[in-house]
């Protein structure tokens, strides 16, 4: 199947003070800020600042940036007895951040299509979180979307564009 990355939708990342990241962000940088009521209403997980288009979802953690007594942050997945990545998100408090590729193919224009890309990538090794795909929003609304791992185990969003 061939697949054009055209775009990145969005990045996610954590913050310990989602007040203070506002007060850099948008007070500070001048980046609008998007999603707020849907934060505060509890229909997504994040408030959004915009750049060029693009959106950084600030994502509230429960924790500091280190839970370690020697201030050192855990790896971000899990791995297997071979050391290599699992696919599985351990303990870290950051596990959600994610980048969000925008995919557009003659082939991809429906969950079924991204179904099928999604059984190629895990043909090719790589794992695809449980229950995927599923509509999610992001800076150009909502659609199909799913969540797979890179050789790293970084969690990398592939969404219908």
């Amino acid at each position: 199947m061939d697949v054009d990355i055209v775009d990145m939708d969005h990045a996610a990342i954590h913050v310990t003070d989602l007040d203070e990241a506002l007060t850099f962000y948008h007070d500070l940088l001048g980046m609008e800020i998007r999603d707020r009521r849907r934060y505060n209403e509890g229909e997504v997980p994040y408030v959004a600042v915009v750049a060029g288009g693009r959106h950084i979802h600030l994502v509230p953690a429960d924790e500091s940036p280190s839970n370690s007594a020697d201030g050192s942050r855990p790896a971000a997945t899990a791995r297997s007895s071979d050391g290599q990545p699992d696919g599985t998100p351990d303990e870290a408090p950051f596990h959600g951040d994610h980048l969000c590729l925008l995919v557009r193919s003659d082939d991809i224009d429906s969950k079924a299509h991204l179904e099928s890309l999604l059984t190629a990538v895990e043909e090719a090794g790589y794992t695809v979180e449980p229950d995927e795909p599923k509509k999610r929003y992001g800076a150009y609304g909502r659609d199909w979307a799913a969540y797979v791992r890179d050789p790293d185990g970084r969690r990398v969003e592939l969404k219908i564009h």
